[in-house]
């Protein structure tokens, strides 16, 4: 049986990684911060140990698990949405926590190491055409600066070590239990209350892709043992946002009021999200991706039950 260790393991992303993993002959190493208390989203999986660390405690990982592992996954990142994006201080800190997990992770065995990329690296994207993995990075903010940073300290750690390295660079993931943050499940939830929806005028480019697929396909990568390097991590298909928003009123039944350019854009200006995946098809010979009606659906189901809760 392999050996996955996984930090951030209760995240959107972790918490499906850890039961993919469990279900495909790995034991998984959870890293999870220090009194967590959601313990219940790990029911069911029997090949899995829960370890609680704080970031700035990784260096204690080769301390706390005693045998050789095969795969490190470094999810864990503090400040990832609103003003702490721009937080220098905050973001530093990731990038060395980071690098420690990972110095950790390799001594530990571990010959693939996955990191948690982002659009995020490659800056603000004013035009329609896609981006690659060979686009220009112009990261614009402390939380991609850092993220890039990371990556390609990583890419020669790594090559000098022989150990492989892959990131997937997440566009736009959406799902259940998702952040009520996001303009997903925001709208949704106003939309299922009959609530006004302020938006943008919502002509940007825009690429969906649903959690299930994204971690269906990082972990065939994982599996396919010449992929390494940086892969974009999208549906393929983009269109207007406003497009997306139509989809979830129709799909919600609602009557809210849809207020089109309510909402400047900021003084950045338009930003499409308009990535290429033909790296991806390199490599993953048989990509499934739901349609953002189905997935959306999962995502309404959801909300549903859980605005009936409260």
């Amino acid at each position: 049986m392999k050996k996955a260790i996984i930090t951030g393991a209760n995240s959107f992303i972790g918490r499906r990684l850890c039961r993919k993993l469990a279900a495909n002959d790995y034991y998984v190493y959870a890293i999870v911060r220090k009194n967590f208390s959601h313990k219940e989203i790990f029911d069911g999986i029997n090949s899995i140990t829960l370890i609680e660390l704080d970031m700035a405690e990784y260096g204690m990982l080769k301390d706390r698990i005693t045998e050789k592992c095969d795969l490190g996954v470094l999810l864990a990142w503090n400040g990832t949405r609103g003003v702490l994006r721009d937080n220098v201080h905050l973001q530093h800190e990731n990038y060395n926590n980071s690098i420690l997990e990972a110095e950790n992770m390799i001594a530990l065995g571990c010959e693939t190491i996955v990191t948690a990329g982002s659009q995020a690296e490659y800056g603000i994207n004013k035009s329609l055409e896609k981006i690659t993995e060979k686009t220009e990075c112009k990261p614009n903010t402390e939380y991609g600066k850092a993220k890039l940073k990371l990556y390609q300290e990583l890419d020669r750690f790594c090559e000098n070590r022989k150990v492989r390295l892959i990131e997937p660079r997440y566009f736009s993931l959406y799902g259940p239990d998702d952040s009520e943050k996001t303009m997903i499940i925001s709208m949704i939830r106003n939309m299922l209350s009959n609530r006004s929806c302020d938006l943008t005028e919502c002509i940007q480019q825009w690429d969906f892709m649903y959690i299930d697929d994204a971690v269906d396909l990082l972990f065939e990568l994982i599996e396919t043992k010449d992929a390494s390097g940086a892969f974009n991590f999208g549906s393929g298909v983009s269109k207007p946002l406003k497009e997306y928003v139509y989809e979830m009123y129709r799909l919600t039944r609602s009557s809210s009021k849809l207020h089109f350019g309510a909402v400047p854009y900021p003084v950045t200006g338009m930003v499409h999200t308009n990535p290429s995946i033909e790296k991806l098809k390199q490599y993953v010979k048989d990509i499934h991706v739901r349609s953002f009606a189905e997935g959306i659906q999962a995502v309404i189901k959801e909300q549903r039950e859980v605005m009936h809760e409260r």
